[in-house]
Formats: structure tokens, C-alpha cells, sequence
């Protein structure tokens, strides 16, 4: 069994109103018949974080739950990718109490940019090598690092940081809306890069906004 977490809506339930729907409390626990080459993305697995802080960042493109619950949770994995990982079995073990960089808009917004920064910085040299003389995606990243510190600039720092993100993987997605989907995005569209690792990414964005104050 591995420590990992879990993200429910405000009431403990996870796809509430569609098929699969869960209700989470502490010490429940849910286990899935075994298959063969279980998938993530389906009702073989149950769906969790092995990074806290990355669960948050990812939570607009996977669940998108909104408000929320973070889980503390036991479980068995058997299939994992760039972050999020399906078990086999997962028992929910405590609710906890959600990170202050989360709790606070401001803090908030800066993480998930930086974090769109760290995934677009991370996958930029593919891009690159492919294309040296399209210096759209740097000056994006550029462009976004400028202006974390603007009180004002979350929205425009979040679609720089998206988009060089998006053109560094060769993605083609529509602007992202806010800071949180920016983020989320990014992470999508470093995926290209199979090394990267996005639980570290996480970490740092969080440790440059929060700690050291960037």
C-alpha cells in the first residue's frame, strides 16, 4: 500500500449524479475487480495523487471540483501517468486541512502560473531544436515570470505561460480562461517530454511563491 491523495467535492463524493459515483469518509475504502492492463481514465482503477500539491494544480483538467476536499489515502497502484495514478484498491483515511497556498486567491493564482512556467521552461528545448528561430514560446515564458509579481496581470501571465506551454508540445488548445487552467494545461502539453517530472515541478512552484516569495 502506498500514501497517496484523493479530491472529493465538499460533501466526500466524487462523480456525484453520474455512474461511479462514491461517497468518501474516513477509513472507506474501495476495491475494484482485477483486470488486466487496467487504464487509467476508467472505472477499473480509483483515481488518486501520489504529490498533494499537484493534485490541486491538476484538479481543473481531471475533476475540476470546485469547492473541495483533500484526502489523506492508502492504496494500491497499478497504473500511473505524468502524476495521477489508478488503484486498484484506496481507503481514505483523513480529510486534510488544504495548504495555504491554496486557500489564499492571491498565493493561489501566483502558483499555478509558476507552475505553467515550470512545465513550458521544461519542454521548451524540444521545441527549439525543432524550430530555432521562433522565439514566440521564450518570450511567452518571459513574459509571464514578469509579471507574477503584478496584483493585476494573473490572467495575462496565465495565458503567456499557457501558450508557450502549448507550443512547445505542439498543442493547439483554446486560451485558457484563468490561472488555474493555465496550469493544468501546461502540464498537459509538457507531457510531450517523458522525463519530466511533475510532482518536483509542483513542489517548486509552490516553494518559489510561498517560501521564498517570488
Amino acid at each position: 500500500m502506498e500514501k497517496l491523495y484523493k479530491l472529493t467535492d465538499k460533501d466526500g463524493y466524487t462523480r456525484k449524479g453520474e455512474k461511479g459515483e462514491t461517497w468518501w469518509s474516513e477509513g472507506f475504502t474501495v476495491v475494484k475487480p482485477k483486470v488486466n492492463k487496467p487504464q487509467l481514465c476508467s472505472f477499473a482503477v480509483v483515481h488518486a495523487y501520489r504529490n498533494l500539491n499537484l493534485a490541486l494544480l491538476l484538479n481543473p483538467i481531471h475533476a475540476s471540483l470546485s469547492p473541495l476536499e483533500l484526502w489523506e489515502a492508502d492504496g494500491n497502484v497499478v497504473a500511473s501517468d505524468w502524476g495521477k495514478v489508478g488503484c486498484s484498491s484506496l481507503t481514505t483515511i483523513k480529510k486534510l486541512n488544504l495548504p495555504e497556498w491554496y486557500t489564499n486567491e492571491e498565493s493561489r493564482k501566483k502558483v499555478q502560473i509558476k507552475f505553467a512556467v515550470l512545465c513550458a521552461i521544461a519542454v521548451l528545448p524540444f521545441y527549439e531544436e525543432q524550430y530555432p528561430k521562433d522565439d514566440r514560446p521564450r518570450k511567452a515564458i518571459e513574459a509571464a515570470n514578469n509579471r507574477i509579481s503584478s496584483h493585476n496581470a494573473a490572467a495575462d501571465a496565465a495565458y503567456a505561460a499557457y501558450a508557450a506551454a502549448a507550443d512547445a508540445a505542439y498543442a493547439a488548445y483554446a486560451a485558457a480562461a484563468d490561472a488555474a487552467d493555465a496550469a493544468a494545461y501546461a502540464a498537459y502539453a509538457a507531457y510531450a517530454a517523458d522525463s519530466i517530472n511533475f510532482e518536483i515541478l509542483a513542489d517548486k512552484a509552490v516553494d518559489l511563491i510561498v517560501n521564498k516569495g517570488e
